[in-house]
């Protein structure tokens, strides 16, 4: 079974698809939606050899801290990556003039605002949907003052007005997915890794932090992202989520080290760009 963060429709199911088609190991997998991030996490966890596909990084919105704050306390870890292209459209069963509300999953909203600000009045009323396919499917119910975010090819398919086409304040607007699992088999191999991902929490004290970096410095590794989240243990305490540019076999006495420095080390995955 290959679960993915729906309904069906979403961004999230393209890149599922994607996955099927890139990687031959998951041709007669069932694809089946969840209706949230930290449902689909907690499926695969109590479920070892199930799979699934959720969105990790926005290129406007940025990190989707759902996923990470979710993988890190289970043993699901992270074995392929890809980006897919989201083309955010408006749509609506009436005409733009007639709009007064848009509803649309909250990433989405945010990733429009521009477009907004341009095109409607201060008076819009913008609603947060569970997704962007709720959305669109929700215009069914509405009257023409109700516009929708969302996919163009399902907005096309529910036969919707199309108001304006992609419409994300960046045009490059794109999302990075991955494909996730608690594996039966930990051998199984879907090619060279490329990207790292671990979680830590540094010592509290003075320079902990610095001795972390400097020690990622001095191996020569590309840093492709930091952040830090609360650790929801103490108040005031944080966990340190970061990507290197390397395969964690390659870069093992590295890993080994930062963990030796560390109160708290998880390594998140090591996988594939596809």
């Amino acid at each position: 079974m290959l679960y993915f963060l729906g309904p069906k429709g979403t961004n999230c199911e393209h890149a599922a698809k994607k996955f099927v088609e890139k990687l031959k190991y998951f041709n007669d997998f069932e694809l089946k939606p969840v209706s949230t991030i930290s449902k689909t996490i907690d499926i695969l966890d109590k479920t070892p050899g199930t799979f699934g596909v959720l969105p990790i990084e926005n290129s406007l919105d940025g990190i989707v801290h759902a996923t990470l704050d979710n993988l890190y306390k289970t043993d699901v870890k992270i074995l392929a990556q890809s980006e897919i292209e989201i083309n955010h459209c408006l749509f609506s069963k009436g005409k733009k003039e007639d709009i007064k509300n848009i509803i649309s999953h909250p990433s989405a909203l945010a990733q429009c605002q521009d477009y907004i600000i341009k095109n409607f009045d201060e008076n819009i009323n913008l609603i947060e949907a569970d997704s962007t396919s709720k959305a669109l499917n929700s215009l069914n119910e509405l009257d023409e003052s109700y516009g929708a975010i969302g996919d163009l090819a399902l907005g096309e398919k529910l036969n919707y007005n199309i108001i304006g086409k992609n419409i994300s304040d960046i045009l490059d607007n794109k999302t990075r997915f991955v494909l996730v699992s608690r594996l039966l088999d930990e051998n199984i191999d879907l090619g060279k890794n490329s990207r790292t991902s671990i979680v830590f929490n540094a010592k509290n004290s003075p320079g902990e932090l610095l001795k972390i970096l400097y020690l990622i410095n001095i191996y020569g590794l590309n840093l492709l992202y930091l952040e830090s989240r609360p650790s929801k243990k103490v108040f005031g305490e944080y966990n340190f989520f970061a990507d290197i540019e390397a395969d964690a076999l390659d870069i093992a006495d590295a890993l080994d080290e930062i963990k030796s420095k560390c109160n708290f080390y998880k390594l998140l995955g090591s996988y594939i760009n596809i």
